[in-house]
């Protein structure tokens, strides 16, 4: 089922379809303040993050009921820092379900109005009753203004579950309409390049990394199955991904790129080429690295606010970026600053899941899950924009191979 948001305040509209069938409706009024409850709803998620600290690894320093993620602190080149406030919303450590409930109602109403929502009612109910099926959601939101909402907290309250954990109703968004015959991989293994970008000049300060935890436990996590290569970067540089993008994996094609570090809108953060200091990396240049012949058809970037969208510029978001323009199959990114704990848990479940064979967006359904199993509530945290049709991972006739 697509859906794709449009208008102007005071007259957005909601368009749905499945297969022949067309609908529309007008959009629900979101709910009040959601930017400012967004704010006090991370810190509470963030402390929260940190009652997992004794039997997980850490990327976030929090302490007390004042969390301070590791992008808030990176140093200020014109990018507004992300201002965590508690402001009278009455969020607190160990509440975060709840209010993420309740935003994923608000949400739910506000986007399935009238005959949108008689449609995808009656479309779940059909897809229920038939053995192997689905109902896939694709969200596609055209208003700038409207790129910040945190649509993977979506919530049928009639049902009682998240659109994005339930197993009937795997959710991505879409930067078109446009559905593209890609594919992930062609037949194992599938070959990741990954890349840790830790700038000395952040050792000892809070925007200091444990990528050494997150490596190795990716490692770790994959050492056993022989269904992915996992390939690293020498160094976090420009010139190195560079280098490596040119010559894929001894000139095979690379399938996925992960990226490990920091993220501002719309850049990622690389080490300074023969020195201590960091760069910025544009989300233009990356697209520019990524599209080369031997580049990937998956990118994931775990890192802080990758799926961020700055007001009044949609193209701002390093993963719609990405995805635009039909090379690029499928992008996750985070869009809220990301705690170390969850980032080496994300990333070995997520590759483990895409091994299964099963659709990119039910991949992320299962890794969600895992999340949500182990007491993250940064669940609703990841992002999958997904060009791919019905989010093909493997090459169709590579299944028997």
């Amino acid at each position: 089922m697509k859906l794709r948001i449009t208008g102007g305040p005071g007259a957005y509209k909601v368009f749905a379809q499945l297969d022949s069938k067309v609908t529309d409706a007008d959009l629900g009024m979101l709910p009040d303040d959601l930017r400012e409850k967004l704010q006090p709803l991370q810190r509470s998620i963030l402390t929260t993050t940190e009652g997992l600290r004794s039997r997980l690894s850490a990327r976030t320093k929090v302490t007390g009921t004042n969390p301070s993620p590791h992008c808030e602190t990176i140093l200020d080149h014109g990018e507004p820092a992300l201002a965590v406030r508690g402001g009278g919303y009455g969020f607190t450590a160990g509440a975060d379900v709840k209010n993420i409930q309740e935003i994923g109602t608000k949400l739910f109403d506000c986007l399935f109005q009238q005959e949108v929502y008689a449609l995808y009612r009656e479309s779940l109910a059909k897809a229920q009753r038939i053995s192997g099926a689905n109902l896939p959601i694709k969200l596609l939101v055209e208003p700038p203004e409207l790129a910040y909402v945190p649509w993977e907290t979506l919530f049928d309250k009639r049902g009682n579950f998240h659109l994005c954990l339930y197993g009937a109703t795997p959710f991505a968004r879409a930067a078109t309409m446009q559905d593209e015959d890609l594919h992930i991989y062609d037949k194992p293994p599938i070959r990741v390049l990954g890349m840790i970008s830790a700038p000395k000049e952040f050792v000892g300060t809070p925007d200091e990394l444990d990528a050494d935890a997150e490596q190795a436990g990716l490692e770790e996590a994959l050492r056993s199955t022989s269904e992915v290569k996992l390939c690293w970067t020498a160094a976090g540089t420009y010139r190195e991904l560079k280098r490596r993008l040119a010559q894929g994996d001894n000139g095979a094609r690379w399938d996925v790129f992960l990226f490990i570090g920091h993220g501002l809108p719309s850049h990622i953060v690389l080490e300074e080429d023969g020195g201590n200091g960091h760069e910025l990396l544009h989300a233009n240049v990356l697209k520019g690295l990524l599209t080369q012949p031997l580049g990937p058809k998956l990118v994931i970037l775990n890192s802080c606010r990758g799926a961020h969208v700055q007001d009044g510029d949609r193209f701002a978001s390093t993963a719609e970026n990405l995805v635009r323009g039909g090379s690029i199959a499928g992008v996750v990114a985070m869009q809220f600053d990301v705690s170390d704990v969850m980032a080496t848990q994300f990333s070995p479940a997520f590759f483990n899941n895409l091994t299964l064979g099963v659709p990119l967006h039910q991949a992320m359904v299962f890794t969600r899950l895992e999340l949500l199993h182990l007491g993250f509530s940064e669940w609703i945290t990841p992002v999958l924009y997904m060009q791919n049709k019905d989010g093909v991972v493997v090459r169709p006739h590579s299944l028997g191979s």
